[in-house]
């Protein structure tokens, strides 16, 4: 047995497992915290209970309860991450910390390869499961209990706070250097990671930030508390509770004692189907409560001030970010493309809302950091792989070119079944070009979670941002990519304009694409202003 795989944390000893493909060691569900159940639901993790002996970390735990099809998995018994490293010599290994994506409602740590991550990356790689849903995300005046940051709402940001100091306790036995550790984020991760570069609470806990696909996102508490209410009401009336939908938001939104019984009665899977299907719309799932305590207030202005963790960043986003919400949205979900009109109105949609999705990923993110005097350099970049119809095809580069989440799995190198949209997806006559991209990706992060700047010795120059602002462009033919910085960055007034001129589609179509397909997302909110004055 390789002893390297028996390792001591403050609870007592682990033991992984090694593969031989990667060549790399890991710890899969190792508890972090004790399982948020029973009186510990929705309250601050806890120090998970010591253990004799020398517990198996073998095989992923189970996921926060998330809808899945036309069914509920998982557990409320969540709080578990894994650890991956190359099998080396080394210690003081930087650390990647990941949070996964999901609209903080699906998916778990499984969604990182981590053995691949970590041994491409020569680092210690952490991933987590946090609780999701309406346990991981619930504003209620019932389930206040007087202290401040649990009274936030924002048990998933709690979460992540609880892992990331039991990384800083725990990981130098792993080989990984507590004191360079890099937190990543992807979609939602990212955007918990955001908030948590606005959140005091979070200052000294990570040193560099990496964004997936990630952009500025809080809520109002009290917004919440009706949606909360109103979507839990249907289950109080089931219960006997009122007799009517409108009678159990009223009792939900009281802080009585008898409502907060109820909730913590209420089997935890029952609640993870509640608001699922949010489609990147907060008015749907509100989390990421603007609190006043974990988050502020006044959610990503404080920027205005200067306020936030300073640490280097580099942001990654899409070119075309919307393809993804676009492919699972109602109009276009089980359209027939072979129509010339359904085509129309899908390049319609992806063209802003890629625009636009885009900006909020990376441009916003350049804008408001690399802003504040003496902040650290923030290096934005935008993958572009597949927009090219030579590369794949035209139906694949119409439908997942540069799509949301697209750079990540080039990263792994992973060939994800949802991208598949063609046989010339993933194909041999473009592997080249592609190998070689995530080849460069690889390098310039590998570098980043060392010295917190990206550039390293054969690769094009990535300028960090300033003034108007640039990326670098990562991209690919056939044989070789193609990697270059650009200035021609994203900017809303000029989306918003060329937005009011396009007369591609009917004035009808046009209002009613722009109303219910690119209306309430997360990067909607000066576009819906926008087409309020139209």
């Amino acid at each position: 047995m390789n002893n390297k795989l028996v390792v001591s944390t403050a609870c007592g000893m682990v033991e992984g497992i090694y593969t031989e493909k990667t060549n790399t060691l890991s710890w899969l569900g190792l508890p972090y915290a004790a399982p948020p159940v029973g009186q510990l639901r929705w309250r601050a993790p806890q120090k998970h209970d010591n253990w004799d002996g020398v517990l198996p970390t073998k095989a992923f735990a189970p996921v926060s309860f998330q809808k899945s099809g036309n069914d509920v998995v998982g557990s409320e018994d969540c709080l578990y991450l894994n650890i991956y490293r190359p099998d080396c010599d080394g210690d003081k290994l930087p650390v990647l910390f990941f949070i996964h994506g999901g609209n903080n409602q699906t998916d778990g740590g499984e969604m990182m390869d981590g053995d691949a991550m970590a041994q491409a990356l020569e680092a210690v790689v952490v991933t987590i499961n946090l609780r999701l849903n309406s346990l991981g995300w619930l504003n209620l005046p019932a389930l206040k209990t007087g202290d401040p940051m649990e009274d936030s709402g924002n048990y998933g940001m709690l979460d992540i706070l609880f892992a990331l100091d039991w990384v800083r306790d725990n990981i130098g036995a792993f080989g990984g250097d507590k004191d360079n550790i890099t937190a990543c984020g992807y979609s939602s991760g990212s955007r918990d990671l955001l908030c948590m570069l606005i959140s005091p609470a979070f200052e000294g806990k990570f040193n560099k930030a990496l964004t997936f696909s990630g952009g500025f996102t809080t809520t109002d508490p009290k917004f919440g508390e009706m949606v909360d209410a109103r979507a839990i009401a249907p289950l109080a009336v089931e219960d006997g509770k009122c007799a009517d939908v409108e009678s159990a938001v009223n009792w939900l939104l009281t802080d009585g004692e008898d409502v907060r019984s109820w909730l913590y009665s209420v089997d935890g899977l029952r609640f993870a189907p509640l608001m699922a299907g949010a489609a990147i719309r907060m008015r749907v799932f509100p989390h990421l409560f603007a609190d006043g305590t974990l988050i502020p207030k006044e959610g990503f202005d404080v920027l205005k001030e200067g306020k936030c963790i300073n640490v280097p960043m580099l942001c990654l986003s899409g070119g075309h970010e919307f393809d993804f919400p676009a492919n699972n949205d109602a109009l276009f979900k089980s359209a027939d493309f072979t129509d010339e009109t359904v085509v129309n109105e899908y390049r319609f949609a992806t063209k802003y809302g890629g625009y636009l999705f885009g900006y909020i990923n990376a441009e916003q993110n350049g804008e408001n950091f690399a802003s504040i005097p003496g902040h650290e350099s923030v290096y934005c970049g935008r993958c572009l792989w597949g927009m090219d119809s030579s590369v794949t095809d035209e139906y694949a580069a119409m439908r997942m070119g540069g799509t949301h989440g697209l750079d990540l799995y080039l990263v792994m190198g992973i060939e994800r079944d949802a991208y598949a949209l063609s046989e010339n997806v993933w194909s041999e006559r473009n592997r080249a070009g592609r190998e070689e991209l995530i080849s460069i990706y690889r390098r310039y992060i590998h570098q980043f979670i060392r010295t917190g700047n990206p550039n390293c010795e054969g690769l094009p120059q990535w300028d960090a941002w300033q003034g108007e602002g640039s990326l670098m462009m990562f991209d690919a033919d056939c044989e070789k990519a193609k990697v270059y910085m650009s200035t021609e960055v994203v900017k809303e007034p000029a989306v918003f304009e060329e937005l009011k001129n396009d007369d591609s589609l009917s004035p009808e179509r046009k209002d009613y694409i722009l109303k219910n397909v690119l209306n309430g997302r997360f990067f909607s909110n000066n576009l819906d202003k926008f087409v309020a004055t139209l």
